[in-house]
C-alpha cells in the first residue's frame, strides 16, 4: 500500500509528468475504448519501468532512436484515428507507454528506491512493487477507464469527436517532441526540478 500511495504522491512532481502527459493524451484519444487503451498504456509503461529497474532494458533513447519513436507514435496514432479499431488503439497506447517509460526519470521516494535497488539483485521479486507504484501513478487513468463501467451514460457523452481530436493533438505533440529529440531534454529538466 505504501508504494501505491507513493505513486499517487509522485503525481504532483514534475518528473512524473513524463508519464502523466502522454497518459492523458492516450486516454483522451482512446475515449472510444478507454479500458483497453489505459490497460495497454499502463501495462507497457509498467513493464518497461520494471525492465529498466532490473537492468534488462536499453539506456534512454538518443538521436535517431528518438526520431524513430516519435514517427512511430505519430504514424500509429494516424492509423488508429483512421481505422477506428480496438487493435490499433491498444497498439498506439502500448507504443506511447513504452516510449514514455523508456525516457522517464523516476522521482525516487523511499519505497520506490527499495524497489529499484532490489530489482537489480532480485528482479522477479520486485515486479509487484513496480506494479503497485504504477497503479498509484496511473490512478487518474484507471478511474477514467472505470467510469465507463460504472457510469456508461456519462462515458458515452464524453465519447465525441472533439475530445478525441484533443487527444490526437496531444499525441502529435508528444510524437513531435520525440522527433525533435526534445522529449528526453524535457524529461531531464523535469527530473532536475523534482524533489520528493
Amino acid at each position: 500500500m505504501d508504494l501505491v500511495l507513493e505513486g499517487i504522491d509522485s503525481l504532483r512532481l514534475p518528473c512524473s509528468w513524463v508519464l502523466v502527459i502522454p497518459g492523458i493524451a492516450i486516454t483522451v484519444f482512446g475515449r472510444r475504448r478507454t479500458l483497453l487503451v489505459v490497460a495497454s498504456f499502463a501495462l507497457a509503461a509498467t513493464m518497461v519501468a520494471w525492465l529498466r529497474f532490473a537492468g534488462w532494458w536499453f539506456s534512454v533513447p538518443q538521436g535517431a532512436v528518438q526520431v524513430i519513436i516519435g514517427l512511430t507514435i505519430m504514424v500509429s496514432a494516424a492509423v488508429a484515428w483512421r481505422a477506428d479499431a480496438g487493435l490499433y488503439d491498444g497498439l498506439v497506447a502500448a507504443i506511447v507507454g513504452v516510449a514514455a517509460a523508456w525516457t522517464w526519470i523516476p522521482c525516487v521516494g523511499p519505497h520506490l528506491g527499495e524497489v529499484i535497488n532490489g530489482s537489480r539483485d532480485e528482479p522477479l521479486a520486485h515486479i509487484a512493487g513496480t506494479a503497485a507504484f504504477s497503479s498509484g501513478l496511473f490512478l487518474p487513468f484507471i478511474l477514467i477507464a472505470a467510469l465507463g463501467l460504472v457510469a456508461p451514460r456519462l462515458d458515452q457523452r464524453l465519447e465525441n469527436r472533439a475530445i478525441i481530436t484533443v487527444g490526437a493533438a496531444l499525441l502529435a505533440i508528444v510524437g513531435l517532441l520525440f522527433v525533435t529529440t526534445l522529449f528526453d531534454d524535457i524529461a531531464s529538466e523535469l527530473a532536475r526540478r523534482s524533489t520528493f
